[in-house]
């Protein structure tokens, strides 16, 4: 199947991303960043979405930079675009529960999906009027066939002096908690910055993880001394209804939080020469009732009577990260770790008798050293080595057998490699990521790790979920 497949699904990758970049004239395809301020797209980022010390500035002070500091409000308007197509292979065909809850729209060709497009996304980014700026983005998902408000970060700044040194001060407003993050060990913005979309991924996640990306929206302040400590409280409230209703524009509310969810963060930062250093501490604490239509160990409804009762689910995660940055004129280097913590308290999905415990917890451990190679003739390549780690509590009632997505020892482990090439041509403006998954564990076991172990036609290892994908990344 690989043999038939592969080079044809590569192939119309190949040839559409081609004609993306053919049709988009070089003075039309500078990002608004650019545009806005004049400057080359590698001055904010070293492979974009990675920020350089320049980048996380310019984040912090709320995207307002501008060559045209003296008008009111920033025109032509800094709006851009972007486009993604890609190709994902799996190391062994997907069992057809996992592609239809991935794929509900039925495109799916099985373990060789091509995905033109795989997302296409208009953004407003950039300065609004003085001192107010953002990053505002709207995207179409090619594979659900949707439109959505996606990551969105709005910023009201104010830079002024304290004890004789410069002050950022903020308020941000945003819909996915570390969006707003400047450095790249938090969630939103983590390697890798894009993964195979029909393709099984771990059962377990920390909450502050992504799950609440675009099923909230936060109000919060910061502030930023002497190019130094960085720390931040912000405030979610699910995007259901209400003042927040406008950040979860477009998409479905499925994950509701009970009340406020706290969010905060510090960093230090240090920075020498062409070197940068910044350690730091984020956590959240989120109260979450179950998902409505629970069923017990026979299959059978659970009516859902916890959401008029206020009984929910509460999870504190803590996380510690670190990142090191070397620019160099050629060669830039980057290394980023963060580990995160998560106490969950199941109250109400263990009074309905969907977990085996009460109380369970869950770790998450990642690193990932990057390097690319830059020249003005060639552009910019290289890559990134990360290894991933997730574990946690047994608990069958949580982590059951399944095909595919299941887990027939009820633990949460998985772990494995990343490996990432990139290339970013002389324009800028294209980005090209081969990258391939390997599994040392999934879902609790390295061998039949989903269901029966004497099942061998059916059963399902770890590095069956191995997965190839390329993508081609069009900025406009």
């Amino acid at each position: 199947m690989l043999r038939n497949k592969l080079p044809k699904g590569i192939l119309w990758l190949v040839l559409g991303g081609i004609s993306i970049i053919l049709l988009v004239p070089e003075a039309q395809a500078v990002p608004s960043f650019g545009r806005q301020t004049g400057m080359s797209c590698t001055v904010c980022h070293t492979v974009f979405p990675e920020l350089t010390p320049f980048g996380r500035n310019f984040k912090l002070t709320g995207y307002t930079m501008s060559k045209h500091s003296k008008k009111p409000y920033e025109w032509p308007p800094p709006v851009a675009g972007m486009f993604q197509a890609s190709f994902t292979h799996n190391n062994k065909s997907l069992p057809p529960n996992v592609i239809q809850g991935l794929d509900p729209q039925g495109s799916s060709k099985g373990n060789d999906n091509v995905n033109f497009p795989q997302a296409i996304s208009l953004f407003y980014g950039g300065r609004i009027v003085p001192h107010v700026g953002g990053f505002i983005q709207g995207t179409f998902d090619g594979v659900a066939e949707k439109f959505f408000l996606d990551n969105t970060d709005v910023r009201v700044t104010a830079t002024p002096e304290l004890f004789g040194k410069d002050l950022v001060l903020g308020i941000t407003a945003n819909n996915n908690p570390t969006v707003q993050d400047v450095l790249n060990t938090t969630p939103a913005f983590r390697f890798p910055a894009a993964s195979g979309v029909i393709a099984l991924t771990p059962a377990a996640g920390a909450v502050i993880d992504g799950a609440l990306g675009q099923q909230v929206g936060g109000f919060g302040g910061y502030f930023y001394w002497n190019n130094l400590i960085y720390g931040e409280a912000t405030f979610y409230r699910t995007a259901r209804s209400g003042f927040t209703q406008f950040l979860g524009a477009g998409t479905v509310t499925d994950t509701i939080v009970d009340g406020v969810a706290p969010y905060w963060r510090v960093f230090l930062q240090h920075q020498w020469g062409q070197h940068s250093l910044a350690v730091g501490h984020y956590g959240m604490v989120a109260r979450i009732f179950p998902e409505k239509n629970a069923v017990d160990a026979n299959g059978n409804p659970i009516p859902n009577l916890f959401n008029t009762r206020g009984v929910a689910d509460r999870f504190a995660d803590t996380g510690f990260d670190a990142q090191y940055q070397y620019l160099g004129r050629k060669h830039i280097f980057t290394a980023q770790t963060t580990y995160i913590h998560e106490d969950q308290r199941w109250d109400a999905t263990f009074a309905q008798g969907g977990s085996d415990n009460n109380h369970n917890w869950l770790d998450t451990y990642r690193i990932n050293l990057n390097y690319y190679y830059r020249t003005a003739k060639w552009g910019t390549l290289g890559g990134t080595v990360g290894y991933f780690s997730t574990w946690g509590s047994r608990d069958s009632g949580l982590y059951a057998p399944d095909p595919g997505d299941g887990s027939r020892t009820g633990k949460p482990n998985s772990d494995g490699f990343i490996l990432e090439f990139d290339y970013v041509p002389w324009w800028q403006n294209t980005k090209v990521t081969i990258q391939y998954t390997l599994y040392n564990r999934f879902n609790g076991a390295r061998r039949s790790y989903d269901g029966d172990v004497t099942d061998f036609p059916n059963r399902r290892d770890a590095s069956n979920n191995n997965t190839l994908y390329i993508l081609v990344w069009q900025m406009l």
